[in-house]
Formats: C-alpha cells, structure tokens, sequence
C-alpha cells in the first residue's frame, strides 16, 4: 500500500512540475515576441496629439499603440519628434503625442518619469517605454536608427 501511495504522489509531482514548467516555457517563449498594433494605426505616418482623458480612454479600450511624450522647447524632445516622424516607408505607422503635462496627470506617469519618451502599450497596458535617466536607452534618444530597432523589437510591421 505504501508503495501504492509513493508512486501516486510522485507522479502528481512529476505532473505539476511539468505543468508549471510548461506555462514558464509558454511565457518566456512569448516575453520577446513582437506584437502587432492595432490595425487602424498602420499604412501611415501621422503623430496625434492626446489628453489625459483620451490616453485613459485608449487604456479602457484595451488599444494596443505607441505614445511619444512629448515637452516643448526640450531639445531632446524635438530631435525624438523629428525621429519618430522620418521612419523608412516599411515602418509607417500612427502614433499618439501627449504633452507632459497631460502625463504627468495620467496612470502613465506610474511609469514615465521624463522627457522624452515613447511607450508602447499592449492590450491598455504599459509594456515597455523608454526612460530618459536610464543610461541603458540613451542610444535610443541619440539616434533614428537606434530607435527604429527598438521599436521593431517590440513592433511587428
């Protein structure tokens, strides 16, 4: 009986384990893997300027799309701007501006801590987004075409 019961626990073990093993695989498969935005943001360029109100809107909606946070008069800022609307024809593409005063008032904010930035969101929720104190993304605000790559890492067009 005894021997009857050791079988049965382990293979309940064993059962888990590679369950539990098989949902971290599926995961981890999944982390990295580019991801579509929603349709209607493909075929052109165009910036869009947004409020808070239509940021929490597009969160409610469950969008996925890219947001520049933008802050006049920063020249960063402008360099990130001019970017963001020179991208090669193979990667155009809608994407939303908001002011920083917009965001410093928005569940944005939770994230975006300066200027500038761009954030992609996926399902209404913050995926990844570029921070401008992190010495790890300076080569993203300093470059077109370091930008453009880290856009398409997350970005399939």
């Amino acid at each position: 009986m005894k021997k009857k019961t050791g079988i049965i626990i382990s293979s309940v073990a064993i059962t888990s384990l590679l369950a539990v093993g098989g949902i971290i695989f599926a995961i981890t498969l999944n982390a990295d893997k580019p991801f579509r935005l929603d349709d209607e943001y493909y075929a052109t360029s165009e910036a869009i300027t947004i409020t808070k109100s239509d940021y929490e809107q597009l969160i409610t909606d469950k969008k996925t799309f890219i947001v520049m946070i933008d802050k006049p008069g920063c020249t960063t800022t402008q360099a990130m701007r001019e970017y963001m609307s020179n991208f090669p024809a193979d990667m155009q593409f809608k994407y939303y501006r908001m002011m920083w005063q917009e965001v410093k008032n928005s569940s944005l904010h939770n994230f975006v801590k300066f200027t500038p930035s761009v954030a992609i969101i996926k399902n209404g929720e913050v995926k990844v987004w570029l921070q401008a104190d992190r010495d790890e993304d300076t080569e993203y605000f300093n470059s077109a075409e370091a930008l453009q790559s880290w856009i398409r890492k997350y970005i399939e067009f």
